[in-house]
């Protein structure tokens, strides 16, 4: 389907959602015998529309939603007493004001059956990258993994793994995988991303075994190589290009030195024929932006622990900061070395602390494997590449620079603030230097460098990787009423467990999306078929549902507690009250519209 299509798709789609709410309320307007004066899909001036009876059918200006005016909803309105809604039972105003809620429901219930009877195309719940130091790999889960369920419940979708894992919270969690035909079951506690703002356990999807799409623009180098967008990649100087770590190694070291790089690739002739085709692309190259010392954070903090004998033994913990192995500075080497005992000086909570154990070869080497290192963004030890700056002034690995031109830097972004600031001038850096001789204590120096503007070489070509999916069919139309219920409990139970998240803090208020966000999310799922868009739009519908039956005022949850008041109070809330509270509400409501499409807007740049 074209892009028009697809966009058309999703108008549609959205527009009848919004319909089918309304037609709950009008239902049940004419069910209990109240008037129905206007039923309106968007909000505003009226654009057209024609007239049938007392009730205005029209299409107004603003397509944020809609409306159905029954007489008497407002309780000021005092005509057409005989069908007021006012004059209507508790009950039968119950009734309307839930009408929208059951028909959505009653929209996902429907729609659900019908997609998962033609099959629904979903990311596979199968393993790709996992960040080393991540609670997957602390846990030993791996790369290819398939998980089969967590805490005992069936996983269809990666989706599905993500939010469960989100909604754990802190808990740890049982996943059950399937390894080589193995089943194993693996426990692991999920943690807190502040860039996500939700738990995670710290994997991607997998990549399809699909050849990446590229990308070359008229004019870039790669495509005065002969490459053009839509060849599939094949390999990168006769290296297969399916692994995203094997292509971006290759890639980067070609980048670094400057040389061209061999392209393999196929592309696919008007005719639909195949050819493979060679390409040699020669980089761009432009110098720097910005003049740079040619250094980069030591990768020295503990960032996770696969905990073993002699980790037990040293004592080390997550957190800690690497400065010498064995007496000498730290600088990313192995833990080999010829000595019985072990002796690590890390960086714990500020101070030095020694740590020291019996170690065999064995259990050295096996430290390599049982320590994730990333990047400690709060300390300013470095690692200066070959031939730099930094380098050719005499800085090594592992030294740590307390200041800048008599300023003091005690992280990484206060290290980076006053190299750009210099632009190019000489920098005078004092340095401490982590001894050779264990026993004395670390050298200060001051070193004097010049930031030099290294040229940067662009290859000019992007690459689009397909993720891995699988499609979950119903084998029966018994199983896909199954598929469908289930899907739309654990959406309900999701919808609970977040807002209350929300609540609490642990899932982050920038998780949340407007309509924005939904019309792109729609738009891709309608990538993936008619049957994918048609169970994105039940989601959304039982989303619309939850929302609606929250007890704010304005929304019909809001009607619904007032209703529930009268009930157990014998008499209606005051009309003044009604009329500050739905203010109340409109103003909530309208503030909760501008944060979400802030945050889509956020999203977009």
């Amino acid at each position: 389907m074209t892009d028009f299509g697809n966009g058309l798709l999703v108008a549609i789609g959205i527009g009848l959602l919004i319909f089918v709410h309304e037609l709950g309320h009008y239902l049940a307007a004419r069910f209990i015998g109240a008037r129905v004066e206007v039923f309106s899909l968007g909000f505003g001036p009226r654009l057209c529309g024609f007239r049938r009876g007392p009730t205005d059918y029209r299409l107004s200006l603003i397509p944020l939603g809609g409306y159905v005016a029954v007489t008497g909803q407002d309780p000021e309105d005092l005509r057409h007493p005989e069908a007021s809604l006012q004059s209507k039972s508790v009950g039968a105003r119950f009734m309307f004001f839930l009408g929208g809620v059951l028909m959505n429901l009653l929209f996902a219930l429907v729609a659900f059956p019908l997609a998962f009877g033609s099959g629904v195309s979903f990311p596979a719940p199968v393993i790709g990258f996992v960040a080393p130091g991540s609670p997957a790999w602390e846990a030993g889960i791996e790369a290819k993994d398939r998980v089969l369920s967590i805490n005992g419940k069936e996983t269809y979708s990666f989706e599905n793994l993500v939010v469960e894992v989100a909604l754990a919270g802190g808990r740890s969690v049982v996943l059950e995988i399937e390894r080589d035909g193995e089943v194993r079951h693996i426990e692991a506690t999920p943690r807190f991303s502040r860039p996500e703002g939700i738990y995670m356990l710290g994997f991607e999807l997998a990549v399809s075994d699909a050849l990446a799409v590229l990308d070359a623009p008229e004019g870039s180098p790669a495509h005065a190589a002969g490459l053009r967008s839509g060849d599939l990649l094949v390999a990168v100087d006769g290296r297969p290009a399916r692994s995203d770590a094997a292509f971006d190694e290759v890639t980067q070291q070609k980048a670094q030195a400057g040389e061209p790089l061999e392209i393999t690739a196929i592309r696919t002739e008007a005719d639909g024929t195949r050819r493979e085709m060679h390409a040699t692309i020669k980089p761009l190259t432009r110098p720097a932006e910005r003049a740079v010392l040619g250094i980069e954070p030591l990768r020295s903090r503990v960032e996770g622990l696969r905990h073993n004998a002699i980790i037990q033994r040293l004592g080390l913990m997550r957190e800690d900061v690497l400065l010498a192995i064995d007496g000498a500075a730290f600088s990313g080497q192995s833990f080999a070395g010829t000595s019985p005992t072990l002796r690590l000086a890390v960086r714990r909570r500020g101070l030095q602390v020694d740590l020291h154990a019996e170690a065999t070869t064995a259990e050295r080497q096996s430290l390599e494997g049982a320590i994730a290192l990333t990047a400690a963004m709060d300390d300013t030890s470095i690692l200066p590449a070959p031939a730099s700056a930094a380098a050719t002034a005499g800085l090594r690995p592992g030294d740590r620079i307390l200041s800048i031109d008599g300023e003091e830097v005690s992280n990484w972004q206060d290290l980076q603030g006053r190299v750009r600031a210099a632009d190019g001038r000489s920098l005078s850096l004092v340095v401490e230097r982590i001894a050779e001789d264990p026993t004395q204590p670390a050298s200060v120096s001051t070193f004097a460098v010049t930031p030099r503007r290294a040229p940067v070489h662009d290859y000019g070509y992007t690459r689009q990787i397909e993720r891995m999916r699988h499609e979950v069919r119903a084998d029966s139309m018994q199983h896909a009423v199954q598929l469908g219920a289930v899907c739309a409990l654990d959406l309900v139970k999701q919808l609970y467990v977040t807002t209350k998240r929300l609540l609490t803090g642990e899932v982050a208020a920038s998780n949340l999306g407007g309509i924005i966000q939904i019309s792109r999310v729609s738009y891709h799922n309608t990538q993936w078929g008619f049957p994918r868009f048609l169970y994105f739009l039940a989601l959304l519908s039982i989303n619309l549902a939850f929302v609606n039956i929250l007890p704010v005022p304005v929304l019909d949850g809001g009607h619904l507690l007032f209703l529930l008041i009268e009930k157990i109070k014998g008499s209606p809330v005051s009309v003044r009250v009604f009329q500050y509270s739905q203010v109340l509400g409109l103003v909530l409501v309208l503030a909760l519209v501008v944060f979400v499409t802030y945050n889509d807007i956020l999203r977009l740049l």
